[in-house]
């Protein structure tokens, strides 16, 4: 192959790919939003709900945006800004229009983040919104109308439901091609048969009818949150035996010994993919239980991570000990480093004092009036607290007109530095208190704007900063 004939073929690869591609594509208004960020979060999977950001854009000052990302199948997407937020399906290289309001209509605005429903325009019958809100609502009218007392104790509620059944079965018989919606309609009425009511299918009927020889489905939301909800808890109902070779394997953390005990419960025998998910499912609930050690766990999880014989699986373990070990009161804060001008900043640089780190927008209007909050707040503590200020370093941002107008320290980041990983920092501002010693107090922490409780980060402080003087100079923990 000459030197020609090889660039035109890594050409051709280079354009099968971007063909492959499929865009999709969430443009429309946001009134309430202008000048502000809109981001579009993918779930990563239905166990921790870990979300991924795939897509951002600002709304431009006539209130319009668009995102436009590469979607590799039917997704539930989460639409975001500021710490408002709204839901919506999306299927590849579809186009959608949406109003996005500053809050839902019959909803009380609530000024510390509100979840909102879009408006769709122009929305197609065939798209996966449309049947999904058609279908719910039918749904939801049905159980408001029949499940009732006196019909869940008596077999007219079950005709009732065998009826509604069959009525869905005959209007939805031509629609088979659509994956997504197929497995929502079916597990969304098998939600219904969780209902109490007389005549209900026991838990190995459900077993057979929903769950046996069925695909698994990582993204379609109701088929995991039926898989979720049927393995609830499964350890303490599975039999003695079968539980104390799961604690055994757990002891030497083996996932092959915990997957072969698990292999023995019949609704897991034969389903190898389902039996590696309900697994790491549960060492999630096991984390917490006394009896289990946790460093055994997450060493199953890492394991896990790497070798798992599903991809998909493999990313739930990663997913599974990110959320085990992430920022929660009492575990310690991770590490980092920071360059303010010249100087390295880790979280040991600020031991001698509580931290109160916090991750902030300057191009967001609402960040920076936080900002201007805080300020009071910062002169009354700041002999005993360390405020430190991080933002995404951005060429429109001014560097050094920050630092004149804010007291505390002010640093930028790099998009990819991994502080903003490492302490989950989706939504600004985000604030973080930490103690002396680097352990965590709270995540997220309280800001200087009022929560539901009417209350601040400046009574926390005030707390914080009596205790010391009553204690003496704070030096004992």
């Amino acid at each position: 192959m000459n030197r020609y004939t090889l660039i035109l073929f890594f050409v051709f690869i280079l354009f099968s790919r971007v063909q492959g591609q499929s865009l999709t594509e969430i443009s429309g208004f946001a009134p309430a939003y202008a000048g502000k960020e809109i981001e579009v979060y993918q779930i990563s999977d239905y166990i921790t709900l870990r979300e991924e950001r795939i897509a951002s854009s600002t709304v431009k000052e006539d209130s319009t945006f668009s995102l436009v990302f590469n979607l590799d199948e039917t997704r539930k997407l989460i639409l975001k800004s500021g710490n408002n937020k709204a839901n919506m399906f999306a299927s590849p290289s579809a186009k959608y229009e949406v109003l996005f309001p500053e809050k839902s209509k019959y909803d009380p605005y609530n000024p510390s983040g509100n979840f909102v429903e879009l408006i769709f325009y122009g929305l197609s019958k065939d798209d996966i919104n449309y049947k999904i809100l058609e279908f719910n609502r039918w749904n939801d009218e049905f159980v408001a109308r029949y499940y009732t007392k006196n019909n869940a104790d008596s077999k007219y509620f079950v005709a009732r439901l065998d009826t509604f059944k069959m009525d869905v079965e005959k209007y939805y018989k031509a629609d088979t091609l659509d994956r997504y919606f197929n497995y929502h309609r079916k597990y969304t009425i098998a939600k219904l048969d969780d209902l109490r009511f007389m005549g209900a299918r026991n838990q190995y009927e459900k077993f057979d009818f929903y769950i046996f020889n069925t695909p698994v489905y990582y993204q379609n939301e109701a088929y995991m949150q039926y898989i979720l909800h049927f393995y609830e808890k499964l350890l303490p109902r599975i039999s003695s035996e079968l539980n104390n070779q799961v604690y055994l394997g757990i002891l030497k953390s083996s996932p092959t010994a915990i997957a072969k005990a698990l292999s023995r419960e019949y609704t897991l025998s034969k389903q190898y993919k389902l039996r590696e998910l309900i697994m790491l499912k549960t060492l999630a609930e096991c984390y917490y239980e006394k009896d289990y050690p946790q460093t055994n766990i997450l060493t199953i999880l890492d394991s896990v991570s790497k070798v798992a014989l599903y991809p998909e699986n493999q990313a739930i373990a990663q997913n599974i000990r990110f959320r085990l070990t992430e920022l929660s009161s009492g575990s310690k804060a991770p590490d980092f480093l920071l360059k303010d001008g010249n100087q390295d900043l880790t979280l040991q640089s600020f031991q001698k004092k509580y931290l109160y780190l916090f991750f902030t927008d300057p191009t967001s209007t609402d960040n920076m009036k936080q900002m201007n909050l805080l300020k009071p707040i910062y002169e009354r503590y700041k002999d005993n607290f360390n405020f430190v200020m991080v933002y995404k370093d951005k060429p429109e941002i001014d560097a050094s007109k920050l630092k004149n107008e804010l007291p505390w320290k002010v640093i930028p980041a790099k998009e990819s530095s991994s502080i903003f990983k490492n302490y989950n920092v989706v939504n600004y501002p985000y604030y973080i208190l930490i103690d002396p010693f680097g352990y965590v107090i709270s995540a997220p922490a309280l800001g200087p704007v009022p929560n539901g409780s009417y209350d601040t980060i400046d009574k926390i402080f005030f707390l914080i900063q009596k205790a010391l003087k009553e204690g003496g100079n704070g030096s004992d923990r």
